[in-house]
């Protein structure tokens, strides 16, 4: 991982990278799959930051967002427990976004998921997960999975579309009837994560920024807000309300990445994450960083992160945002 490239370089190739962006797209459904048992639909309290504790909340929605300039303003970023991003084809990024402490009233825009969005999911339980379809091979894997599949194209129930935006950048879910859709999903399982107070090391670091052939996603630490504020692609990620999002934990997990036979309509590969295993890791919180590395021993279990001996611990507010690059690409923490 390059540490020493300066930060203008990096914003440099997501400028670049924009004017390559194309659409990652795919059509079909499939059948939502069996509902959780849980039937609350409110936050439960935010952990306590007087020691290590779990990701605990309320039945958990996890919705797949678009990440590309069509998508802007992106909606309901603010209030997700973790976002991860992740590479879809052509070089673009994708957000899985996963609520559970908060439900915002709407979310989105709401795009098609990947197969692999059933490894991310598999270890926080049976939870609803909505998207706005995928095409034949991806529906076949993610059916094979425990969530609650909540497609757009099987079932618009949850969904509607924002006549100001262009489709397919136009749905946007209400979590809520989402939830209600499914079940009510379950609540989170223990999936690795620990909030509480930093842990002794950690070196100063203002932020972090990956580079993917089309996209790049930073986030620089603001010390007023204590949040680092994310940049996509050269430009201030901004809610419709115009407030910059942010992550109070940033997470930078290498994880083996390899080409999918699936292909979108354009005929590009479908890039799949291995986020089963070990790696190394970054992570940055309360302007400083802590190198360490991952591991996770299979589809249930939890995603431990640690650093010199130590388990690692995340911002007890604010959401963690786990960017999952390939070793060797190109992302500089400074």
């Amino acid at each position: 991982m390059d540490t020493h490239a300066r930060w203008s370089r990096c914003l440099l190739a997501g400028g670049l990278g924009a004017l390559l962006l194309v659409t990652a797209c795919s059509g079909g459904g499939h059948s939502p799959a069996t509902p959780g048992a849980s039937s609350s639909s409110t936050a439960a309290p935010r952990p306590t930051p007087s020691g290590p504790v779990p990701l605990t909340g309320g039945p958990v929605l996890a919705v797949k967002v678009d990440d590309t300039e069509n998508a802007r303003p992106r909606v309901g970023l603010d209030q997700a427990d973790v976002v991860y991003v992740e590479p879809v084809e052509g070089g673009l990024t994708r957000l899985l976004a996963v609520f559970s402490r908060h439900l915002p009233t709407q979310v989105g825009p709401v795009r098609s998921g990947r197969e692999s969005d059933v490894d991310l999911l598999a270890n926080y339980g049976p939870v609803a997960f909505a998207f706005s379809g995928t095409n034949a091979h991806t529906a076949r894997i993610l059916a094979r999975g425990k969530q609650v599949n909540l497609s757009w194209d099987q079932n618009p129930r949850g969904y509607r579309r924002d006549g100001s935006r262009p489709a397919p950048y136009n749905v946007i879910g209400d979590p809520k009837a989402l939830l209600a859709r499914a079940g009510g999903s379950v609540k989170p399982r223990d999936i690795g994560f620990r909030y509480g107070p930093a842990v002794p090391g950690g070196t100063p670091a203002a932020g972090v920024a990956a580079v993917w052939p089309s996209a790049t996603v930073a986030l620089r630490w603001n010390a007023a807000r204590k949040q680092y504020l994310v940049t996509t692609n050269g430009r201030a990620d901004k809610s419709p309300k115009g407030i910059q999002y942010g992550a109070t934990t940033v997470v930078v997990q290498q994880v083996i990445t390899r080409m999918s036979t699936n292909r979108d309509v354009n005929g590009q590969r479908t890039p799949v994450v291995t986020v089963i295993g070990k790696g190394k890791a970054d992570v940055l919180r309360d302007g400083k960083v802590w190198h360490g590395t991952w591991a996770r021993t299979g589809a249930t279990a939890p995603t431990v992160y640690t650093a010199g001996g130590a388990r690692l611990t995340f911002a007890p507010t604010g959401p963690v945002w786990v960017l999952l690059v390939a070793p060797g690409q190109h992302v500089t923490v400074r």
